[in-house]
Protein backbone atom coordinates (compact mmCIF):
# COMPACT_ATOMS: atom_id res chain seq x y z
CA UNK A 1 0.00 0.00 0.00
CA UNK A 2 1.45 3.38 -0.90
CA UNK A 3 1.93 5.92 1.05
CA UNK A 4 -1.40 8.43 -0.28
CA UNK A 5 -3.19 5.03 -0.02
CA UNK A 6 -2.35 5.06 3.65
CA UNK A 7 -2.77 8.92 4.16
CA UNK A 8 -6.52 8.55 2.48
CA UNK A 9 -8.07 5.62 4.27
CA UNK A 10 -8.25 7.49 7.14
CA UNK A 11 -9.65 10.81 5.62
CA UNK A 12 -12.43 8.77 3.53
CA UNK A 13 -13.56 6.78 6.73
CA UNK A 14 -13.82 10.58 8.53
CA UNK A 15 -15.91 11.39 5.52
CA UNK A 16 -18.08 8.10 5.83
CA UNK A 17 -18.48 9.05 9.56
CA UNK A 18 -20.02 12.50 9.15
CA UNK A 19 -21.97 11.94 5.66
CA UNK A 20 -23.69 9.05 8.29
CA UNK A 21 -23.95 11.84 11.06
CA UNK A 22 -25.25 14.31 8.95
CA UNK A 23 -27.74 11.94 7.43
CA UNK A 24 -28.43 10.80 10.80
CA UNK A 25 -29.16 14.28 12.05
CA UNK A 26 -31.33 15.16 9.34
CA UNK A 27 -33.69 12.20 9.68
CA UNK A 28 -34.42 12.82 13.31
CA UNK A 29 -35.05 16.48 12.34
CA UNK A 30 -37.29 14.92 9.55
CA UNK A 31 -39.04 13.00 11.83
CA UNK A 32 -39.91 15.68 14.47
CA UNK A 33 -41.16 17.82 12.11
CA UNK A 34 -43.37 15.33 11.08
CA UNK A 35 -44.48 14.46 14.19
CA UNK A 36 -45.06 17.88 15.45
CA UNK A 37 -47.03 17.99 12.13
CA UNK A 38 -49.07 15.60 12.69
CA UNK A 39 -49.86 16.23 16.55
CA UNK A 40 -50.85 19.29 14.77
CA UNK A 41 -53.38 17.92 12.77
CA UNK A 42 -54.84 15.39 15.06
CA UNK A 43 -55.44 18.20 17.94
CA UNK A 44 -56.80 20.43 15.63
CA UNK A 45 -59.41 17.26 15.01
CA UNK A 46 -60.02 16.46 18.21
CA UNK A 47 -60.63 20.25 19.42
CA UNK A 48 -63.19 20.40 16.50
CA UNK A 49 -65.23 17.81 17.97
CA UNK A 50 -64.65 18.24 21.52
CA UNK A 51 -65.96 21.17 21.07
CA UNK A 52 -69.48 19.92 19.16
CA UNK A 53 -70.17 17.83 21.69
CA UNK A 54 -69.13 19.97 24.72
CA UNK A 55 -71.83 22.41 23.87
CA UNK A 56 -74.61 20.38 21.92
CA UNK A 57 -77.59 19.12 23.95
CA UNK A 58 -81.15 17.96 24.04
CA UNK A 59 -82.59 16.20 26.43
CA UNK A 60 -82.18 12.99 25.32
CA UNK A 61 -78.37 13.21 24.29
CA UNK A 62 -77.22 15.68 27.44
CA UNK A 63 -76.20 13.31 30.47
CA UNK A 64 -74.06 11.30 27.75
CA UNK A 65 -72.54 14.63 26.26
CA UNK A 66 -71.55 15.79 29.68
CA UNK A 67 -70.09 12.62 30.95
CA UNK A 68 -68.30 12.21 27.60
CA UNK A 69 -66.73 15.70 27.73
CA UNK A 70 -65.57 14.94 31.37
CA UNK A 71 -63.52 11.68 30.12
CA UNK A 72 -62.17 14.58 27.81
CA UNK A 73 -61.19 17.04 30.46
CA UNK A 74 -57.97 16.89 32.82
CA UNK A 75 -56.68 19.41 35.39
CA UNK A 76 -58.19 22.64 35.82
CA UNK A 77 -60.30 22.56 32.97
CA UNK A 78 -61.86 19.16 34.44
CA UNK A 79 -62.52 20.79 37.76
CA UNK A 80 -64.38 23.92 36.24
CA UNK A 81 -66.15 22.00 34.15
CA UNK A 82 -67.26 20.32 36.96
CA UNK A 83 -68.42 22.66 38.70
CA UNK A 84 -70.14 24.95 36.33
CA UNK A 85 -71.84 22.15 34.50
CA UNK A 86 -72.20 19.13 36.26
CA UNK A 87 -72.70 20.46 39.79
CA UNK A 88 -75.03 23.50 38.31
CA UNK A 89 -77.53 20.82 37.30
CA UNK A 90 -77.36 22.14 33.96
CA UNK A 91 -78.51 18.86 32.35
CA UNK A 92 -81.87 19.26 34.47
CA UNK A 93 -81.90 22.52 33.38
CA UNK A 94 -81.90 21.02 29.73
CA UNK A 95 -83.92 18.48 30.40
CA UNK A 96 -86.93 20.54 32.58
CA UNK A 97 -87.29 23.29 30.30
CA UNK A 98 -86.78 21.18 26.43
CA UNK A 99 -83.63 22.83 25.42
CA UNK A 100 -81.82 21.85 22.31
CA UNK A 101 -78.41 23.31 21.39
CA UNK A 102 -76.66 22.64 18.04
CA UNK A 103 -72.99 24.11 18.18
CA UNK A 104 -71.10 24.42 14.73
CA UNK A 105 -67.46 25.38 14.35
CA UNK A 106 -67.28 28.23 11.96
CA UNK A 107 -63.30 28.36 11.99
CA UNK A 108 -60.49 26.95 14.25
CA UNK A 109 -56.57 26.82 13.83
CA UNK A 110 -53.70 25.68 15.90
CA UNK A 111 -52.32 28.49 17.15
CA UNK A 112 -49.04 26.70 18.79
CA UNK A 113 -48.19 23.50 19.34
CA UNK A 114 -45.51 20.86 19.88
CA UNK A 115 -45.63 16.98 19.90
CA UNK A 116 -48.21 16.76 22.49
CA UNK A 117 -49.16 19.73 23.21
CA UNK A 118 -51.27 22.15 21.96
CA UNK A 119 -53.40 25.10 21.92
CA UNK A 120 -56.41 25.86 19.44
CA UNK A 121 -58.35 28.69 18.53
CA UNK A 122 -62.23 27.48 17.86
CA UNK A 123 -65.04 30.02 16.61
CA UNK A 124 -68.17 28.34 17.36
CA UNK A 125 -71.90 29.34 16.82
CA UNK A 126 -74.23 27.46 19.11
CA UNK A 127 -77.94 27.88 18.14
CA UNK A 128 -80.53 26.84 21.13
CA UNK A 129 -84.53 26.42 21.37
CA UNK A 130 -86.42 25.79 24.17
CA UNK A 131 -89.90 23.68 24.09
CA UNK A 132 -89.45 22.83 20.35
CA UNK A 133 -89.74 26.73 19.49
CA UNK A 134 -89.61 28.10 16.53
CA UNK A 135 -87.42 30.98 17.39
CA UNK A 136 -83.59 29.95 17.28
CA UNK A 137 -81.30 31.81 19.30
CA UNK A 138 -77.45 31.95 18.08
CA UNK A 139 -74.58 32.35 20.01
CA UNK A 140 -71.12 33.20 18.77
CA UNK A 141 -68.47 32.13 20.77
CA UNK A 142 -64.25 32.53 20.46
CA UNK A 143 -62.97 29.71 22.75
CA UNK A 144 -59.06 28.49 23.38
CA UNK A 145 -58.55 25.14 24.61
CA UNK A 146 -55.15 24.06 25.94
CA UNK A 147 -54.71 20.54 24.88
CA UNK A 148 -52.23 17.87 25.88
CA UNK A 149 -51.60 14.22 24.77
CA UNK A 150 -51.85 11.53 26.91
CA UNK A 151 -51.12 8.27 25.27
CA UNK A 152 -52.85 8.37 22.00
CA UNK A 153 -55.90 10.94 23.07
CA UNK A 154 -55.84 14.53 23.33
CA UNK A 155 -56.79 15.85 26.69
CA UNK A 156 -58.00 19.57 26.86
CA UNK A 157 -56.33 21.06 30.22
CA UNK A 158 -57.49 24.71 29.77
CA UNK A 159 -60.58 26.34 28.51
CA UNK A 160 -60.19 30.01 27.45
CA UNK A 161 -63.57 31.94 26.71
CA UNK A 162 -62.28 35.06 24.89
CA UNK A 163 -63.16 38.66 24.84
CA UNK A 164 -62.46 41.52 22.69
CA UNK A 165 -59.76 42.54 25.29
CA UNK A 166 -58.78 38.84 25.96
CA UNK A 167 -58.19 37.56 22.36
CA UNK A 168 -56.55 40.39 21.14
CA UNK A 169 -53.83 39.90 24.18
CA UNK A 170 -53.60 36.03 23.15
CA UNK A 171 -53.92 35.92 19.36
CA UNK A 172 -51.67 37.37 16.74
CA UNK A 173 -53.42 37.93 14.24
CA UNK A 174 -51.32 38.51 11.72
CA UNK A 175 -53.82 41.08 10.26
CA UNK A 176 -56.31 38.96 10.18
CA UNK A 177 -59.84 40.73 11.91
CA UNK A 178 -62.00 38.43 13.91
CA UNK A 179 -65.24 38.89 14.16
CA UNK A 180 -66.32 42.19 15.72
CA UNK A 181 -70.00 40.22 16.76
CA UNK A 182 -68.14 37.24 18.26
CA UNK A 183 -69.52 37.43 21.99
CA UNK A 184 -68.32 34.81 24.71
CA UNK A 185 -70.87 31.69 25.60
CA UNK A 186 -73.51 32.76 28.21
CA UNK A 187 -73.02 32.71 31.89
CA UNK A 188 -76.53 31.17 33.19
CA UNK A 189 -75.89 28.17 34.66
CA UNK A 190 -79.87 26.95 33.83
CA UNK A 191 -78.91 27.67 30.40
CA UNK A 192 -77.30 25.65 27.82
CA UNK A 193 -74.04 27.39 27.64
CA UNK A 194 -71.80 26.83 30.19
CA UNK A 195 -70.45 29.79 32.74
CA UNK A 196 -68.20 32.41 31.33
CA UNK A 197 -65.42 31.43 33.68
CA UNK A 198 -62.41 30.94 32.20
CA UNK A 199 -61.00 27.39 32.81
CA UNK A 200 -57.26 27.49 33.65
Amino acid sequence: MSRVQRWLLPVLGLIVVIVVGVTIALGIVYANAAAQERARDSALSAAQTYVVDMFSWNSKTVDAHINTTMGRLTGGAQKDYQKHIVESKVAEGVKQEGVSTVVTVQDSGVMENTRDTAKVLLFINQSSTRNNAEDVKVDKSRLIFGMEKQGDDWKINEIDILTDDSLQKNVQSGGETPPSNAVPIPSAPSSPAPQSTPAG
